[in-house]
């Protein structure tokens, strides 16, 4: 190909030739001093594979960028092939970045977006960082209004929870945004480091107090289980208790579908880059808090946490003592990195040194697509400026506990 042009590749799959959106015609584009852009589109996970784990191999931001996590969660939730979009962009036959996409039914129009949604803290298109860092805004721009060719049969592009770094905010020019959540995280070089840091006076004197009064109501025994260790037991209390917290919140149980919980478990047991890792409190014998992490290089992702409902144990306060205890193994493990998701939490204000904006993108692939983002973002907005309002937010917090209590 040669410099100053661009083209769309179809891969592997002649589905993609019959969608819904004609293939669009590609004009030249230059974008870096004249480099050219080649895009690629398949519906095949295994077209790609080799390059996605180079891209990999750079480090993750979620889970939700490892290829492993993405085949898992493709088998338990049996995500048809046309369902499946993989798009990527190259220059001078080097993969600069990748999508990895699913189309759902939303609002009367198709979609385009992560798989995992919000089972992840956060999700991002995977690149060439060296690349990305040598690139104007301009640039960047370009390479995603390129890829937009790759995406067929879908009206509207919408990838939630994207990270805005402060180094580099690579994502800025991908389309509209607009921000929603934050991201915590707890970024240090080692356990003395964040626990000097961290484990304030007050905190340790807390954790000392609550510790004791655990201690006396039984032997306390911590575990952290791998995927070489049978897990079902620390799993199947890790579900159960957060059935009945998300009863007492009246929400939805994410986890109460067995497709759900069987994902978690396999993924969990994965022999590539991404393995699994439990975090365990046992109270003479009992569980009685778990932490469900997800480990890539020196990445930690801690994906749940649970805790025992029973009363007479709170005093105790068992999920903190968890957390204490995980934190430490974490990082003296030789993670420099946990991510605790979205959303403020006691336990993130405690123990995340790092807050990163989270934005939706939106990127209109028809006019239908445009006129859904539209009412999209306005959702977001709305949903932004109750969780900002401590009365409305409240009162929304009623509204669906009563909901859920069938009120």
């Amino acid at each position: 190909m040669a410099q100053g042009s661009s083209e769309v590749l179809l891969l592997s799959n002649p589905l993609l030739r019959r969608m819904e959106n004609p293939r669009p015609k590609v004009s030249a584009c230059d974008w870096w001093a004249g480099l050219g852009l080649s895009v690629t589109a398949t519906q095949d996970i295994k077209d790609i594979e080799p390059e996605w784990r180079e891209l990999e191999a750079q480090g993750v931001q979620s889970p939700g960028q490892s290829i492993d996590f993405i085949k898992a969660w493709v088998k338990h939730f049996d995500i048809p092939r046309q369902e499946q979009l993989y798009v990527t962009g190259s220059a001078k036959g080097r993969l600069v970045a990748l999508m990895p996409l699913v189309r759902e039914r939303r609002m009367g129009a198709n979609i385009l977006t992560w798989f995992p949604g919000a089972h992840v803290g956060c999700g991002a298109p995977l690149i060439d960082k060296k690349t990305f860092s040598e690139l104007d805004s301009d640039a960047r721009g370009k390479i995603w209004q390129q890829m937009r060719r790759g995406m067929f049969g879908a009206d509207l592009l919408l990838l939630e929870a994207v990270p805005k770094f402060a180094d580099d905010d690579y994502f800025s020019e991908l389309g509209e945004s607009v921000e929603t959540e934050m991201l915590y995280r707890s970024e240090y070089e080692s356990w003395e480091t964040c626990k000097r840091q961290q484990h304030t006076r007050t905190r340790r004197k807390h954790d000392k107090q609550q510790g004791a009064k655990l201690a006396a109501m039984g032997k306390v025994g911590f575990e952290v289980l791998g995927s070489e260790d049978d897990i079902e037991e620390a799993l199947e209390t890790l579900f159960e208790q957060k059935a009945v917290r998300f009863r007492e919140w009246g929400v939805e149980d994410p986890f109460a579908d067995e497709k759900v919980r069987q994902f978690y478990r396999d993924v969990f047991g994965g022999t590539g880059e991404l393995r699994g890792k439990l975090h365990v409190l046992r109270l003479d014998g009992e569980i009685v808090a778990v932490r469900y992490n997800l480990v890539h290089g020196k990445h930690n992702f801690a994906l749940i946490s649970s805790m025992s409902a029973r009363a007479e144990l709170h005093p105790g306060s068992p999920g903190k003592q968890n957390i204490l205890r995980a934190m430490q193994e974490i990082f003296e493990s030789g993670a420099t990195l946990c991510d605790m998701g979205e959303g403020y939490s006691d336990e993130k204000r405690h123990w995340c040194n790092v807050k990163t904006p989270l934005r939706t993108h939106y990127m209109a692939l028809s006019q239908r697509g445009e006129l859904v983002g539209k009412l999209h973002r306005l959702k977001e907005q709305a949903r932004r400026t109750i969780k900002s309002n401590a009365h409305l937010f409240k009162a929304f917090k009623t509204m669906r506990s009563i909901k859920g209590s069938g009120g």
